[in-house]
């Protein structure tokens, strides 16, 4: 039990990434990307000429204790495995299997295999530094942006795919076309089709390092004709790229709404469909601390939810505190008046605002949503009614 407590807390340590992980993971993560940035510029610096002995030295020094300490973690990962939420359905070895199989599991021992097979087998110098800069890698556990280009490059693989197999048959050809028409005016630079397509390739990319041009009139009208076909050749999987990281956040984005409506109490009783398209109609907004939300005679416009932070609802003689979880602007918008109160944010607030036409679609499709929150305004307006006539005279 012993060994279990102690493998719990390195795991706490290592890989609790929740939004509420302690400052004990926190810490080791910093820990781990200094040490990734520490083995990456050694790297580096390393290979800069006219470095003198010592420094050389040192930095092989600094390398090879990041390349220890890279080694401790992975078998720390290894051994913390099971302790991942698997409802004990998997055995420990096979968590482990799974960790050690995984695309991190597997960074994290490419980052330190040149190191071990370098102490066996010594490796060419400039191939063993260029090894040692898959620690680079290592950045995608803590770096979530990485992980959204991952996603986008698997859900656009066959537009990708497609792409790229059209473009290498338009260099193919475009390189035969051009190898025809220069290879006697230059039969040096163009002497057979692998070389002219070096030309295909820095033309379509439209790099251009003019090492290799040609000179006939066919071959300049053509080259021209290739420039413009690459620059549309080159936007085809641009758009792609750009298409897909705009679905995949926008996804990203509904699933974490999707899940905090979910929480709301308000919509506990919904079914899944129900809960998402509420959430298509919800709008994110950040609220800094100190801002006014809503102020008192404003035309109501929306109703909000507050998802974290607090608010603070002026109504006197004693102000009113909201936090995650509650709500508030609906009496407006079920009255039809003006904003009866000022709310403004107490601490940093993330809020879902429902503007008016989704509020009434949504009351008329759901009734018991309609009940509740009619019957919370009315409480709050109870409240507030006794409130003011109990507040002495001024």
């Amino acid at each position: 039990m012993a060994s279990i407590a102690l493998r719990r807390r390195c795991y706490n340590l290592l890989a609790d990434e929740r939004r509420d992980a302690g400052f004990g993971y926190r810490l080791t993560a910093a820990v781990i990307i200094v040490g990734i940035f520490l083995c990456a510029l050694a790297i580096m610096l390393a290979t800069v000429s006219g470095l003198d002995a010592r420094s050389v030295f040192w930095l092989d020094r600094l390398r090879e204790a990041t390349d220890i300490f890279f080694t401790l973690e992975y078998l720390l990962r290894i051994w913390i495995a099971p302790d991942y939420v698997h409802g004990g359905r998997i055995s420990d070895a096979a968590m482990r299997r799974r960790y050690m199989r995984s695309f991190l599991g597997i960074v994290d021992l490419l980052v330190i295999l040149p190191f071990w097979i370098n102490l066996v087998v010594p490796l060419p110098r400039d191939l063993f530094l260029a090894a040692e800069m898959f620690t680079l890698f290592k950045l995608a556990r803590y770096t979530p942006g990485l992980s959204l280009v991952a996603a986008v490059l698997k859900r656009e693989a066959r537009g990708l795919t497609a792409a790229l197999v059209a473009v290498g048959v338009l260099l193919v050809v475009a390189s035969c076309i051009m190898y025809v028409l220069e290879h006697e005016a230059q039969p040096q630079i163009f002497g057979s089709i692998p070389q002219a397509l070096w030309w295909g390739i820095v033309t379509v990319g439209s790099v251009g390092y003019g090492d290799m041009i040609p000179i006939t009139p066919l071959g300049k009208v053509f080259n021209g004709f290739m420039i413009i076909i690459g620059v549309g050749t080159i936007a085809i999987p641009a758009g792609l790229l750009a298409s897909g990281f705009a679905e995949e956040i926008k996804r990203r984005e509904f699933m974490v709404t999707w899940r905090a409506v979910a929480g709301l109490p308000i919509f506990a009783q919904l079914d899944a469909s129900s809960i998402a398209e509420i959430a298509g109609l919800l709008k994110t907004q950040v609220v800094p601390a100190g801002t006014a939300i809503v102020r008192h005679g404003e035309r109501a416009e929306a109703m909000f939810f507050i998802m974290s932070g607090e608010v603070e609802v002026e109504i006197l003689p004693h102000p009113v505190t909201l936090g995650p979880g509650q709500h508030f602007g609906e009496i407006a918008l079920l009255r039809r008046t003006m904003r009866t109160a000022t709310v403004s944010a107490i601490r940093d607030c993330r809020l879902l605002a429902l503007e008016v036409t989704d509020f009434q679609r949504l009351l008329q499709v759901h009734p018991t949503i309609r009940e509740h929150i009619g019957r919370l305004a009315n409480e709050r307006m109870a409240q507030r009614e006794t409130a003011e006539d109990s507040s002495p005279a001024v």
